[in-house]
């Protein structure tokens, strides 16, 4: 199957994460849970990391990469007020103060050269340009150290005839699914200059998620 067309367009991207913001969570714990559980156990933090996510989202993740690095540099951004919103007020109960949120564009992730251990995304890819793709890895790879590792999670095609109804889904109603589709990620990666160190599939309601890990 071919990666669907989509075209950048930050407003709708924010406007149609403004409106799913409510019930995302619920979403993400029926379809999500598991791919990311799975993104932070092959992520390995080690506390006292530099860590960076991009596009943290209601911080769900980020949440739990604040527990698991107490005394490191924590810093979500994402492009969506209304996420972001609901990411703090998430941080907040934790009584935690060792993380940063903030809006943030991942074409151009206004951070220098080398400044993360790891590099964290979950579930963005699948709504950008396919042209954009290597320009996303390239920043990745900007940002983080030699030997640092990039832990991602994509909506994936699947392997099995179910999955299948995800990309039909997204293909025929892609608003559904706030413009998101299968995709696949490994190809910019290389050619930025990652190796791949570890890749597995997982499919959580019928709803299919690829997971890589990737080192400078």
């Amino acid at each position: 199957m071919e990666i669907l067309p989509r075209a950048l367009d930050f407003k709708h991207t924010q406007d149609n994460y403004r409106k799913v913001a409510w019930f995302y969570d619920l979403w993400s714990w029926l379809t999500e849970s598991k791919a990311a559980a799975l993104m932070l156990q092959l992520a390995d933090i080690h506390d006292g990391e530099d860590i960076l996510e991009v596009a943290c989202g209601t911080g769900v993740v980020f949440e739990q990469i604040v527990r698991q690095n107490p005394s490191g540099t924590n810093i979500g951004i994402d492009l969506s007020p209304a996420m972001l919103a609901k990411a703090r007020k998430r941080l907040a109960k934790t009584g935690r103060h060792n993380y940063v949120l903030q809006e943030g564009n991942a074409l151009h992730l206004d951070f220098s050269e080398a400044s993360f251990d790891l590099v964290v995304n979950n579930f963005m890819i699948d709504l950008m340009p396919e042209d954009r793709f290597d320009q996303l890895a390239a920043e990745f790879y900007r940002v983080i150290r030699p030997g640092g590792r990039l832990a991602i999670t994509t909506f994936g095609f699947g392997k099995n005839r179910i999955n299948k109804i995800w990309y039909y889904t997204a293909k025929y109603f892609p608003d559904l699914l706030t413009g998101c589709r299968p995709v696949s990620f490994k190809d910019p990666l290389i050619k930025a200059g990652f190796s791949i160190e570890k890749s597995a599939q997982i499919s959580q309601n019928t709803f299919p998620a690829e997971i890589l890990l990737a080192r400078k």
